[in-house]
């Protein structure tokens, strides 16, 4: 059964959108104006793998502040203990964010590893929160974060929240929130695992080069992008390549092409061979490469990617992801993020002046920048015991639209081709034990898992600690329940591997 937690998915929108028009929902940013929100605390119980476990849920909100002391913006998280643990310095603690930019925790909260899990709309459209049988509370404490704009968190004062839209101020301030916690729960010596997903990956890739003085004990990076030079920049043709394995296996999916009995594996595995040794001779040829040879490896592809011959011999064998999207199936647009998805094409942009990205079926977005959740909400204030009158928000497009990639670099065209991944390489040479783990998806043409795969084998992250799994998936492998299962085993075992030859974590 698949789950349409459409109110929180994590594209890299930043990237996949790139310069949106700034359209506040309701004609300014956010405020909390209303004043700070107190901490709330409950406590409850779990049943997880025949065991009975009580466990206490915090929710509370960090003030972030300028360099003369000033309030500007706050940031909060949603923190899960569990009671029956005897020497907690040695349990471990796994913090986790998702990405956007503009992006809660809800998707990796309510979808994944917390405690309760949020059900698909019925026939009524009415949504549940059930207990999560397979949470990763059983072996780690949890704590989930949502970044300046998401969740409660909000601008104290008129564009507060600026500091923290960019990289550098928001890698920062999620910095802060961890080591606050830490410090204030007594768990500086505990190992730690970090979880980012899309441009959470990239969030976590920017903290990697500060927090090595921390008992780093694993990273998790689900979907995410590190090298952006594989994804943009004009005369590059690393993006082409990346994309064509992860449109073959879309091609797959939408039955565009002759499967012959195969897997979505054995087509991106085909496709990825041709791309990194046949396409990526061509490309490199330029307008060099003989119409005859651009006319037969157009052939070739059309039969990979399901596009006729001669739109990709046109585009001199360059296609354009959006392109391809909206080519692919006649009279429907496919989506980005799951590109199993599709929907009629629509005749303009839904909002005006906002990319065709932010109008992926797969994301379900409609003519807003914001989603709210009321179940999230309601579940917060109920059974943790927040008292706030803020809606909960899952995903703003105005912040990811306001997001400054610069950095504070005179023009912003200077950060097109960034590539962090070396931080990641260098936390885990300063962690000798730590581990990654890459979790990827096929059908996702966001963040292409080629490229997700080229950036940690390029960049001197040591690959003897490092594990790559890739499942028949969107941009979110855990969307669908029989995936969520998969992805939290993968999790537990990288979780208990990491605990092996220690003291009991409990």
């Amino acid at each position: 059964m698949r789950r349409a937690r459409n109110c929180a998915r994590l594209m890299l929108i930043g990237l996949a959108l790139q310069c949106g028009a700034t359209v506040w929902a309701n004609g300014t940013p956010a405020s909390a104006s209303e004043g700070l929100i107190a901490p709330a605390t409950a406590r409850h119980r779990l049943r997880l793998h025949g065991v009975d476990i009580t466990y206490h849920v915090t929710w509370s909100e960090t003030v972030l502040e300028d360099e003369t002391g000033t309030p500007q913006a706050t940031i909060s998280a949603t923190g899960y203990v569990r009671d029956d643990v005897g020497d907690r310095m040695r349990r471990p603690v796994m913090f986790a964010f998702n990405g956007g930019p503009g992006a809660s925790s809800s998707l990796l909260h309510f979808g994944l590893l917390g405690p309760r899990l949020l059900t698909d709309p019925d026939a009524n459209g009415v949504r549940k929160l059930v207990d999560n049988s397979e949470s990763l509370l059983d072996v780690t404490d949890l704590v989930l974060i949502d970044p300046v704009g998401t969740g409660f968190s909000r601008e104290i004062k008129p564009d507060g929240g600026k500091a923290y839209w960019s990289p550098a101020g928001d890698s920062k301030a999620v910095e802060t929130l961890v080591r606050n916690w830490l410090h204030d729960n007594g768990r500086t010596s505990s190992p730690i695992y970090f979880i980012g997903e899309s441009y959470g990956g990239y969030r976590l890739a920017e903290m990697a080069k500060n927090i090595g003085d921390l008992n780093v004990a694993g990273l998790v990076f689900i979907s995410p992008i590190t090298d952006r030079s594989g994804t943009s920049g004009r005369g590059n043709d690393q993006p082409f390549i990346f994309a064509l394995p992860s449109m073959a296996a879309t091609a797959f999916a939408q039955g565009k092409i002759q499967t012959n009995g195969r897997s979505v594996e054995q087509v991106f595995e085909e496709a990825r061979a041709f791309a990194q040794g046949d396409y990526a001779v061509a490309l490199q040829q330029g307008e060099e490469l003989p119409a005859a040879e651009r006319d037969r490896l157009a052939e070739r592809m059309s039969k990979l990617i399901g596009l006729p011959a001669a739109p990709i011999a046109a585009a001199n064998l360059r296609v354009d992801t959006q392109d391809f999207l909206e080519q692919l199936v006649p009279g429907k647009i496919v989506g980005r993020i799951n590109t199993r998805v599709s929907a009629p094409k629509p005749d303009g942009p839904l909002i005006p002046g906002r990319s065709k990205a932010a109008d992926d079926p797969a994301l379900n977005m409609g003519a807003s920048n914001i989603k709210k959740s009321v179940w999230i909400r309601d579940y917060l204030c109920t059974e943790v015991g927040v008292k706030t009158d803020r809606d909960y928000i899952s995903l703003t497009l105005d912040v990811n639209f306001s997001w400054n990639w610069s950095s504070g670099s005179p023009k912003a065209e200077d950060n097109s081709y960034f590539n962090i991944t070396p931080n990641i390489a260098k936390l885990m040479k300063e962690r000798p034990r730590s581990r990654l783990l890459l979790i990827g998806g096929y059908y996702d043409l966001a963040t292409p898992v080629l490229l997700q795969r080229y950036a940690l084998t390029h960049n001197g992250v040591p690959l003897d600690r490092t594990k790559i799994h890739v499942f028949a998936s969107g941009h979110a492998p855990y969307d669908e329940d029989e995936g969520r299962m998969r992805v939290t085993s993968e999790l537990h075992e990288f979780v208990a591997k990491g605990s092996q030859g220690t003291p009991e974590s409990r």
